[in-house]
């Protein structure tokens, strides 16, 4: 059994390589070349359920990693490890800090998480239950629970796979093969960390002009340490086998004030040409203070003051001196820790039967920080000391006879007071923008807990027939506890201060009986926060989630043509698969009162969500070879499948496809099909409350030279009087408002391959293949963004948006106050396509005494990822694009090719890898009017990027190996991407002034690896 098994896996890795679909390596070993292998099983590939040669070559494009390729590149974590592949779109990764939700998760095509289904071992895996929260996805996996050093292989299957594989496979499917029948016992160690040359002038020169902190000549940081344990033996002379792995990873944080590019908030003024400079946030560090009133029966800012750190003079705000850099303080890479454990068992009970379990256990925990909370922009009511009507009782006495002169003027206070009718007397209505920068940063603390059980039994009917049935539960939990947040009730009753009974500063609050624990908040000079003050305002803030799937699964293959189901002209008969499957799936978020009420200041409120739904499915599929062996005709078959669906939430739906492959000759294979997909909608998106939080990146109506003219503006709510006076956000969001819906319906896609693979037998150890994909989505369900809205409503592409833009009264701003957002409530809108091709390439060489070469190409070139996200607005193109709308750069082109030396000395195997990525413009330089906008012409354009990674291994004798590498051999800085006025940072994918996930941010990885064979 042992012999077969090992037969079938080596068929296997021989099939990917003839099928040419290795993503990035060449399968190319420096050992020696192994014996013919014996007569091997049919085996499952990815992509079908029926059972097929090892060197048939699938329908369906395939990419693989196998576990070569990943030791070459030296990566620990599996996000990084696909993000690699020109096919993976950037998502959430160990890179995000502000927009982290603490799981990692992969996004083929660029098309979403959601729309992509992860496997393990062909049977879904469960959600990550990162749901409940602004970016999350309530169905996508996390795929930290995927261990490493345990993958055999990947697969990464092109287009749409639901009538195999149920719903969510729309963009396509991430199979992961793990070594779960090893024999002996394998410890891996690695260690990595990340060098970076901090000699960039120009980074250099904004840190220093804006007198911030400058990084170390060199930094050294994100060290990673990783140890992995995979040991198995069969048993019952050789009917079973059991195996157990263990694996643990530690990564340390890497900080932005490390990194000359990252050491501060890069952004901008609000003209193109602006000088880009270290700047931030408008909520300083020492404080800021806004006033505003109605001057001549005109809305106007009477009062936009620094608090100034060394003299406490209330002083006009000053741009960027006065900002706040939070961007030094981000995490460029989360500390983290994960503990991964499990088994993998099998037993031949007999020849008809034959018994497994996987238990698959991962614990993950990760703390991202950004900058300090604080007062973001809170109203205080204060008191006047010289104004109508002051007493001690009723008056600030925290205000400095200075700050008294600039703010309690006559004329400020009657102004402010006709703006703010409610107030009178000696009271003023003002906006404290404060950080809290003597409580440090902000933090989200999370952790996750996953268990995944599967338990079957599968074997032979008779020669004709097979069958499989197994029961799958996965749960996860995951929580989020913040630290360093301050509660915005704290807050607002800190700054309300009068002079207590005892002559001290006191709060309101306290004298009314309201908060009697409250300490006043001395924001009005320098070094006036104490440790009582802090303790007062930082309040804790949790949520968890918990995600539970269950699954059962019963199938039966049959290959028909030993009934004599087969036509003449063709070596082999009709297969087919039956099946039927049931699904259920249940989702709760559970905010403590905090979190769900938006009471951390610096967070957004999530409500509760309860939701559940169950499916249940049934499904074929068939594969009929038409012609083998004749001219013009070596191979000829055709496979279908179709699975209806049945829901709970009260749809049903029908996913089919059909499938054609040609070889005219031997050496030339042409392979097409079409499927139809669906994704139904996940439970966050069905049943999440609404709630405001940031977002966005622009108001194109703010500041005092406004994109959209004056009359777009007045569309969407700005009076003539406002127009020009707009205060902007330097942290570039407004406000915006989430919210599931329980009417939603599935998407529906079409997706087309049509693909030409060539392995001449004039050429040995020569593949290539190219496919082209085209995949369409109807019915998206999508939360139209903030800024299309608001630009479709100006501009008059769809008024019927104009609803759906809610700003303040009175100051009309869209991020000041919470009741000034933009709607965003998921729907059933628009369409998604996206079209290109996926070319592939091998070629091993043998060069005599010199050893073996061996070269791979892996590489995507996207024609067309058009979004129409609007039914009644027009489309626009993402590809060669980045910014605010588009999201990460999706160039044209994207490959990775690799060259491997297998020296014939001491089995020294060298690679070299070349990853390409293209070049990409900001979307607002596109020409398409929803896209059009002002922005910074000097970052408006990223070069194409090229990284060199190289990397060697040696054996250590019989039973070990040691690997050295390093990954960006020239150190090359990420692109600048800055915020501010025509910000094109969007704040979901963009971290410390770049894209974290496209690009490599830390400067050279440098790693070793070691691992010793029992």
């Amino acid at each position: 059994m042992t012999n077969t098994s090992r037969n079938v896996r080596h068929a296997v890795r021989l099939a990917l390589a003839a099928c040419a679909t290795s993503a990035s390596g060449p399968l190319v070993y420096a050992q020696t070349a192994p014996a013919p292998a014996a007569p091997v099983e049919e085996v499952v590939v990815t992509g079908s359920r029926l059972l097929q040669a090892p060197n048939d070559i699938s329908i369906s494009p395939v990419t693989s990693v196998n576990a070569a390729d990943i030791q070459q590149t030296g990566l620990i974590r599996v996000e990084d490890i696909l993000g690699s592949l020109p096919q993976v779109g950037a998502e959430q990764s160990s890179g995000q800090s502000i927009a982290a939700l603490g799981v990692a998760t992969v996004s083929l095509r660029s098309l979403g998480s959601q729309r992509t289904l992860v496997l393990v071992g062909g049977r879904r895996m469960n959600p990550g239950g990162a749901g409940g929260v602004s970016g999350g996805n309530a169905n996508a996996a996390d795929i930290n629970q995927i261990p490493a050093a345990l993958i055999e292989r990947a697969d990464v299957l092109t287009g749409g796979a639901s009538a195999v594989y149920g719903a969510d496979a729309v963009a396509g499917v991430v199979n992961f093969v793990l070594n779960t029948h090893y024999q002996g016992v394998k410890v891996d160690a690695n260690y990595s960390f990340n060098n970076h040359k901090n000699d960039n002038a120009t980074y250099l020169g904004y840190l220093t002009a804006f007198g911030a902190q400058l990084p170390q000549s060199t930094a050294n940081t994100g060290q990673n340490r990783d140890v992995s344990i995979l040991a198995g033996a069969n048993f019952a002379d050789g009917k079973g086998n059991a195996t157990v792995y263990a694996t643990y990873l530690n990564s340390s944080p890497a900080v932005g004030y490390q990194f000359d590019h990252a050491g501060c908030t890069i952004t901008g003024g609000g003209t193109p040409t602006s000088t880009l400079h270290c700047g931030g946030s408008g909520t300083s560090a020492h404080g800021h203070i806004i006033m505003s009133g109605i001057m001549s029966g005109v809305g106007t800012t009477l009062v936009s003051d620094a608090v100034d750190p060394a003299t406490g003079v209330l002083r006009p705000f000053a741009r960027p001196g006065d900002e706040y850099n939070y961007g030094a303080l981000s995490y460029f890479q989360r500390a983290a820790e994960r503990y991964t454990a499990g088994a993998f068992l099998h037993y031949d009970v007999s020849e008809h039967a034959s018994v497994y379990t996987e238990t698959m256990y991962a614990r993950n925990t990760s703390t991202a920080q950004y900058g300090p909370s604080g007062s973001f922009f809170q109203t205080a009511t204060i008191g006047c000391p010289n104004g109508p009507g002051a007493t001690p009782q009723n008056s600030d006495p925290l205000l400095t006879a200075q700050e008294v002169s600039v703010l309690c003027t006559p004329a400020n206070i009657a102004s402010n007071q006709a703006l703010y009718p409610n107030i009178t007397g000696n009271q003023i209505f003002v906006y404290v923008a404060r950080r809290s920068v003597e409580s440090g940063g902000r933090l989200d603390n999370y952790a996750s807990n996953s268990i995944r059980q599967v338990a079957g039994v599968k074997g032979a009917i008779n020669d004709v027939w097979s069958y499989d049935a197994y029961g799958q539960v996965g749960i996860t939990q995951l929580e989020d506890i913040e630290g360093n947040f301050l509660g915005s009730q704290q807050i607002t009753r800190s700054l309300q201060v009068v002079t207590g009974p005892n002559g001290q500063p006191t709060c309101t609050s306290v004298l009314n009986g309201t908060d009697t624990a409250c300490v006043p908040w001395n924001v009005w000079k320098p070094n006036g926060v104490t440790q009582a003050q802090l303790d007062y305002l930082r309040i804790p803030a949790t949520w968890a989630s918990t995600t539970k799937e269950y699954i059962t699964d019963a199938s039966v293959t049959g290959d028909l043509g030993k009934y004599g189901a087969q036509l003449p002209s063709a070596a082999s008969g009709l297969n087919v698969a039956l099946g039927t499957e049931y699904r259920g799936e249940k989702f709760d978020f559970s905010p403590d009162y905090v979190y769900a009420n938006g009471l951390n200041a610096g967070g957004a409120p999530s409500l509760p969500i309860h939701g559940q739904f169950h499916v249940w499915e049934a499904f074929t599929e068939a594969r009929l070879p038409l012609v083998d062996d004749k001219p013009g005709a070596y191979k000829l078959s055709l496979d279908a499948g179709y699975r209806y669906s049945s829901y709970t939430l009260g749809f049903n739906t029908n996913t089919y496809k059909f499938g054609l492959e040609w070889a005219p000759v031997q050496d030339v294979r042409l392979r097409g099909g079409y499927n139809r997909a669906v994704r139904a909608p996940n439970l966050d998106e069905l049943f999440a409350p609404a709630a405001v939080g940031s977002g966005g990146v622009a108001d194109p109506c703010w500041g005092s030279a406004p994109v959209l003219t004056q009359a777009e503006c007045a569309l969407t709510g700005v009076s003539a009087a406002r127009y020009g006076h707009l205060s902007t956000n330097s942290a570039a969001q407004i406000n915006t408002q989430t919210a599931g819906n329980p009417t939603l319906t599935p998407e529906i896609a079409d997706t087309y391959t049509l693909g030409l693979v060539i392995q001449p037998q004039a050429i040995p150890n020569l593949v290539a293949s190219i496919d082209a994909f085209n995949i369409k989505i109807k019915n998206t369900i999508t939360a139209i963004s903030p800024t299309t809205i608001v630009l479709d409503c100006g501009l008059g592409i769809d008024p019927a948006l104009c609803s759906h833009i809610h700003r303040s009264p009175g100051s009309q701003s869209l991020w000041l106050a919470t009741n000034g957002f933009v709607d965003t409530t998921t729907q059933n809108v628009g369409i998604n396509s996206t079209k290109g091709l996926d070319a592939t390439a091998h070629y091993r060489l043998d060069i005599g005494k010199a050893g073996r070469l061996g070269f791979g190409l892996a590489g995507t070139y996207t024609k067309a990822f058009t979004i129409q996200p609007d039914p009644n607005g027009g489309a626009y193109d993402c590809v060669g694009l980045f910014g605010g709308t588009c999201g990460f750069p999706l160039p044209k082109w994207r490959h990775v090719f690799t060259t491997n030396w297998g020296a014939p000395w001491a089995g020294l195997d060298v690679t070299l890898r070349w990853r390409h990525i293209g070049s990409a413009d900001v979307d607002r330089s596109s020409s398409n009017r929803q896209l059009s906008s002002g922005f910074y012409t000097a970052v408006g354009h990223f070069a194409a990027y090229n990284y060199l990674d190289l990397s060697a291994s040696v054996p250590i004798g019989q039973s070990a190996d040691f690997r050295l590498g390093i990954n960006n051999i020239a150190d090359k800085n990420p692109p600048l991407v800055p915020t501010g006025t025509l910000s094109n940072c969007p704040t979901a994918s963009c971290n410390d002034n770049t894209f974290v996930g496209t690009y490599d941010t830390l400067g050279r990885y440098i790693f070793a690896h070691v691992g010793v064979k029992f």
